[in-house]
């Protein structure tokens, strides 16, 4: 290798790691698209560089760089194709090169002649499984050479990270926050059962303790009496804080462990429901709960939404991992955006380290599918 191709080579390896830092950081979006677009620009020896967010027919300028004083489209840009199959919407779709826009048909390449651009090159930027956009760098001379796109691509590759990075913290962020909702929506609920049922009935017992208390010496017959209402009250309060309790955590789990908690469930069905694979082991509380809850609502959706006349709950353990699927065959349609509880079954599952997937084509039933970690 020359001397010169070992220097170029240090050159691009150095801007990729310090692109590559960059996105380990975690920054905005935005810091990203400049910081790519600048390397990109300057490593290829372009006149400019631009990163490019496709919606529907037309392109966005999110990123842009340009060497000196001239032309430069500025971000937020659109950039319209309007004809979807051409060269330059093809370019930015797929990838590759246009050596000359001289005879290059189309208001995009208009554009890149009134400004005083002769050729790019574009890398696509796929993240999240579809094209989200690209990345380009201009020139106003001489045609790029030939290795340009493939050392675009890797810049490309890092954007994608970068934006799939930031969707994943979005998502957690989102999730956490429901999360917090949830349980402060919870904590209200239990506060009014409380003041309501229970709480209620205990000052009520302590008022007729005192009322006993004061005609114990001269009426004790009747301080008899009060004080064998006072004795059912306070059964009937025990059992409204059993049922409280209950609400929290179902009973027959903590007593009896998974095994009869899911087929009192199925039990429970309007519909025949065959429960396999259940481990005879007790898991942890969490991933118990987690595991009743997400059957349980399942269940309640299969019946209430979907019309389902069977359903099957199976379990597979391994030493790692629990794996939850429960298939029915209700009408589907179902999605995590169409309710909260199937959006609260997931953001349980991710909270403890697992992951939650929904398969539900319309008319084709339902499948929730659930992995939880062991340790």
């Amino acid at each position: 290798m020359s001397g010169r191709a070992t220097s170029r080579l240090a050159e691009e390896q150095a801007a990729l790691r310090r692109v590559a830092t960059l996105v380990a950081s975690s920054p905005a979006p935005e810091r990203v698209f400049a910081a790519v677009t600048e390397e990109a620009g300057r490593l290829l020896g372009a006149r400019s560089a631009g990163t490019v967010r496709f919606d529907e027919e037309a392109a966005v300028i999110v990123g842009r760089w340009n060497r000196g004083e001239g032309s430069g489209f500025e971000v937020e840009t659109l950039v319209p194709y309007t004809d979807p199959n051409g060269p330059t919407a093809r370019l930015a779709r797929e990838g590759g090169r246009i050596d000359d826009y001289t005879d290059v048909p189309g208001e995009a390449a208009r554009m890149m002649r009134d400004a005083g651009y002769s050729s790019s090159v574009a890398a696509p930027i796929i993240a999240g499984g579809r094209t989200w956009g690209a990345l380009f760098v201009l020139s106003a001379g001489e045609p790029f050479t030939p290795d340009a796109e493939q050392r675009l691509r890797d810049f490309g590759e890092l954007v994608a990270l970068a934006l799939e990075s930031a969707e994943a913290h979005d998502q957690l962020n989102a999730s956490r926050a429901r999360i917090v909702e949830a349980s402060v929506t919870e904590r209200r609920r239990l506060e009014r059962n409380l003041h309501d049922g229970a709480q209620q009935r205990l000052v009520t017992l302590a008022l007729h303790l005192r009322m006993a208390q004061e005609c114990l010496r001269d009426d004790p017959s009747a301080a008899e009496a009060m004080l064998e209402d006072v004795g059912e009250d306070l059964k009937l309060a025990l059992a409204e804080l059993r049922d409280l309790a209950r609400g929290l955590h179902p009973a027959v789990l903590t007593d009896r462990g998974l095994v009869p908690a899911l087929q009192s469930l199925a039990n429970r069905a309007p519909f025949q429901v065959e429960v396999v694979g259940v481990p005879s082991v007790r898991l942890t509380e969490s991933v118990e709960a987690a595991v009743y809850y997400v059957v349980a609502e399942s269940i309640t959706n299969a019946a209430k939404h979907a019309g389902a006349s069977e359903a099957q709950i199976e379990l597979s353990t391994t030493d790692e991992k629990v794996v939850l699927e429960i298939r029915d065959n209700g009408s589907g349609g179902a999605n995590l955006a169409s309710g909260s509880g199937i959006r609260g079954l997931a953001d349980r599952i991710e909270a403890l380290g697992g992951q939650f997937e929904l398969r539900s084509p319309a008319g084709a039933g339902t499948v929730v599918r659930a992995e939880l970690p062991l340790s």
